[in-house]
């Protein structure tokens, strides 16, 4: 037994050894160092390379522009879909809430604060309640009931679809940097690559 509980003992320590240098490992970053070309000829030449990128660049918005408008017919197709499914997944959630807590819209949809018609409090005389606003005890602000029911569907959103698909369809790399960067070294120009410790370096 008390061997066993030695190699348990030596086990752990090893196992937090070995988590502390996890942790405090250093952390290196790659970083790109452009060194231009110092003839004269290289400098008039890294001037194209600068056009050439500008070329790309406009492109690319161009391009994304195009997207976008090519993508807002789509998104509204889809959008309206979204609430055709949400209309008949609410209507769904209604009825199986209507039939596993009766009442439920009454104290929890546009019925005021406290669940009935008169106000805040669910009394003809407004915040009468002892409990609070919520008519009841412990049961916060706004509901007369205990608040743990299933949350209903959520309701489609026109620009949350749009964004979907921008991102899916529209949110391209346009490679302008590696053409700079082609540009930049056949101009005569050098592009070192180089690892900086930025975390728990070693002294």
């Amino acid at each position: 037994m008390r061997t066993h509980l030695v190699k348990r003992a030596i086990v752990l320590i090893s196992l937090v050894g070995l988590a502390g240098c996890a942790v405090f490992s250093p952390r290196y970053q790659i970083t790109h160092r452009y060194e231009p070309p110092t003839d004269p000829a290289g400098i008039v030449c890294l001037e194209k390379c600068t056009q050439k990128l500008e070329m790309c660049q406009q492109n690319c918005q161009s391009t994304y522009q195009a997207c976008l408008r090519r993508i807002e017919p789509l998104a509204e197709e889809r959008y309206r879909k979204a609430v055709e499914r949400y209309d008949d997944e609410l209507d769904t959630y209604r009825r199986r809430m209507q039939f596993g807590y009766p009442g439920w819209e009454r104290t929890t949809l546009g019925w005021g604060w406290g669940g009935y018609p008169w106000g805040w409090g669910g009394y003809p005389g407004g915040w009468g309640s002892p409990w609070g606003w919520g008519g009841g005890p412990y049961y916060g602000l706004g509901y007369s009931s205990p608040f743990f029911y299933q949350p209903p569907p959520l309701r489609p959103n026109r620009m949350r679809e749009f964004d979907r698909l921008r991102y899916q369809q529209c949110e391209v790399e346009c490679g302008c940097q590696s053409v700079q960067d082609a540009c930049f070294l056949g101009c005569g120009g050098r592009k070192i690559i180089e690892e900086r410790c930025i975390a728990n370096c070693p002294k």
